[in-house]
């Protein structure tokens, strides 16, 4: 039995991976569930899959405690991380944002195989994501489907791989309607759902600059053979171009149980146990240059990974209050990546060597953005 842990599992990609646990359940013993709040919804998972341990980082009531099954033990926050780590084989880390670069941290130090879905810590832990990009599956849909690409064909045969985006709610607008937008429209995401930070980087692009940052680290990749296609029907997740003039795609309907399924028996594969698409279903595909007049996140995002540095790091510092702040109605949606461009315009460090640096600079990037709005 393989014996997994899921960080964050009350989130989509967490319960999702619950979702395909339960199909097969005879093959995971489940070590435990980690996420932020002791809410109903954590509990009514620890009833149901019975963990080892359950743990968040808030104090929960008498009555939740006393609601947990038998022979599940609670641990308060930092202590349950560890825990997670130190006694399983593979840990999902489904935690978002920057509260997931720890994690990440601790995993790969521990030499136990990572399923990454956090695009943070991929990003901003380089050199330890690429000594360790042996023991890690990448879950998002673009790099899962790149990974098995990879695995398919010799880098001498290799030209080019291409990451794709739907282009989010303001793929046919012109640029002038784009300074006018509502936190309500850039919510309303046309294909996925999703939390409000990585929806409204879908909308400014930020999420799929910020993985071609990640393609570079997971894949050891330089930038020039990295490209970015829309795709509107988002069913072509990942594309390797070869030098003979043929393109290789990974196809399959819009469901990340498809990349966490693989991620959970990497390196084999099981039977997707849920409703599947034919052929004819995920009919017709087309795809389209990115327009990076209106979407400036895909050449900032390049500029950063050509720079390297402090740059990836103060990256997702920025964004992270760059898009809180037009979330709390604070700058306009085409002043999301303005601000981002001014932030690391000022960053004149060096590259983080440590965990301390990489979270002093994502903080220094964050207050920064707060004194520029300030004024």
């Amino acid at each position: 039995m393989k014996e997994v842990a899921i960080l964050g599992s009350t989130g989509s990609i967490g319960t999702q991976t619950l979702e395909v646990i339960r199909e097969y359940k005879e093959d995971f013993e489940l070590i435990g569930l980690l996420a932020k709040r002791a809410s109903e919804k954590l509990l009514n998972q620890a009833r149901e899959f019975k963990p080892r341990y359950v743990s968040c980082y808030e104090n929960p009531s008498k009555d939740w405690l006393e609601a947990l099954p038998k022979g599940v033990k609670f641990l308060r926050g930092g202590e349950g991380l560890h825990a997670l780590v130190e006694e399983s084989q593979m840990l999902m880390n489904a935690i978002s944002g920057t509260e997931g670069i720890l994690p990440t941290y601790l995993v790969l130090q521990k030499g136990k195989r990572l399923l990454a879905s956090n695009k943070e810590s991929l990003i901003c832990l380089r050199r330890l994501v690429k000594e360790k990009r042996d023991i890690i599956v990448p879950v998002d849909s673009e790099h899962n489907a790149l990974f098995q690409l990879l695995s398919m064909v010799e880098e001498k045969d290799l030209k080019r791989v291409y990451l794709t985006a739907s282009g989010g709610p303001f793929r046919d607008k012109s640029l002038e309607e784009l300074k006018s937008v509502r936190v309500e429209d850039a919510l309303n995401h046309p294909t996925w759902r999703m939390g409000a930070k990585i929806t409204i980087d879908s909308a400014t692009l930020m999420n799929k600059g910020m993985e071609l940052l990640e393609a570079i680290n997971l894949f050891d990749l330089p930038v020039e053979r990295i490209d970015i296609l829309i795709h509107p029907q988002s069913l072509v997740h990942g594309i390797v171009e070869l030098i003979d003039g043929s393109f290789i795609f990974h196809v399959s309907q819009t469901d990340m149980r498809i990349p966490i399924l693989y991620s959970l028996f990497y390196p084999n594969r099981k039977k997707y146990p849920f409703e599947r698409k034919s052929l004819i279903d995920l009919s017709s595909i087309n795809f389209e240059r990115v327009d990076t007049e209106k979407f400036r996140s895909i050449p900032l995002c390049k500029w950063v990974a050509l720079m390297g540095g402090p740059y990836p790091t103060a990256l997702v510092g920025a964004d992270q209050i760059a898009v809180e702040l037009f979330l709390e109605g604070k700058i306009g949606f085409l002043q999301i990546v303005e601000l981002v461009e001014e932030i690391l315009s000022q960053a004149s460090f060096k590259e983080p060597q440590s965990l301390e640096d990489v979270l002093s600079l994502i903080s220094w990037a964050y207050e920064k953005g707060k004194e520029l709005v300030g004024r």
